[in-house]
């Protein structure tokens, strides 16, 4: 979620900017179920569809997580 090698000294709270969670919005007619988080890391943006529960946001990040892992892509 940001482009920062490390945390700084005091963990994610200490972050500048400041972590912050974003909305989302799917594209007209899509399930909000059907996209994956994504991020901005130079803003150190979480863009989160609105899930229907949080089993589908946890399943949606995990995946995000372990196949995002060493990309870099533009969305």
């Amino acid at each position: 979620m940001t482009g920062s090698p490390r945390l700084p000294v005091g963990g994610l709270s200490r972050m500048v900017p400041r972590l912050t969670i974003v909305k989302k919005s799917p594209e007209s007619g899509n399930s909000p179920d059907a996209y994956l988080p994504s991020v901005m890391t130079c803003a150190n943006y979480l863009k989160l569809p609105d899930y229907s529960s949080k089993e589908v946001m946890r399943e949606r990040l995990l995946t995000a997580i372990n196949e995002g892992q060493g990309c870099f892509l533009l969305s």
